[in-house]
């Protein structure tokens, strides 16, 4: 008989990040009031002691499962906002697809903040405190600059966060409703890529003040 994934044999370790996996998809699909540990612990193929004893309690969990993701797309950001050697506008454009790239491997990102972002919760202000604030003074200097060098209009931080991270990646966060629209079942590498291009090309063409220099 099969075991259920992550479960653990004696002296066996865990497969750490296919259960993180597993603890974002579960969260996603039910939301974090939704989803008990008992459930969880079902789904994941681990005992309710283990997941206590490793991750201290379910928010404890959804904490270390959105780290996880989060961690990757954080990186992702710093690469272009500091970047020494890409212009401004294009470290701009290359973010926004970095961004809608990052959606269309983790949808349940989106998902889950669907679920947290009308409601304030300690869930919600880790998201804020641990990714979002520390990212936007080196984004925010990066919208000075072409602001200052009258190559954008002025774009409030809350607009760009919106159109980048929610209107970009509904397309994969909402799968059904995309296919319904026409958009691919199964989109591949290259379909992702246009995609979160064409979204990074519609947001910079909307306001630049001047032809988009490319390199």
């Amino acid at each position: 008989m099969q075991r259920g994934r992550g479960r653990p044999r004696a002296g066996e370790e865990i497969d750490l990040d296919a259960l993180l996996q597993g603890a974002l998809e579960a969260f996603a699909e039910t939301g974090y009031d939704g989803t008990s540990v008992r459930e969880l612990s079902r789904r994941l193929g681990v005992s309710h002691a283990l997941l206590i004893a490793r991750f201290g309690s379910k928010e404890g969990l959804w904490f270390a499962a959105m780290e996880r993701a989060l961690a990757q797309l954080e990186q992702s950001w710093r690469e272009v906002a500091d970047s020494p050697t890409l212009d401004d506008l294009e470290a701009l454009r290359q973010g926004v697809i970095r961004q809608v790239i990052f959606t269309a491997a983790h949808p349940e990102v989106l998902r889950i903040m669907n679920h947290e972002g009308a409601i304030d919760s300690p869930r919600l202000r880790f998201v804020m405190d641990r990714f979002v604030k520390p990212l936007r003074p080196g984004v925010e200097r990066l919208l000075s600059r072409l602001v200052a060098g009258g190559r954008i209009r002025p774009l409030p931080y809350a607009t760009l966060h919106f159109l980048a991270v929610v209107g970009g990646g509904a397309l994969f966060a909402y799968p059904i409703e995309a296919t319904l629209l026409g958009a691919p079942a199964h989109p591949d590498a290259e379909e992702i890529r246009a995609h979160a291009e064409a979204v990074a090309d519609v947001l910079i063409a909307g306001i630049a003040l001047a032809p988009p220099v490319r390199y």
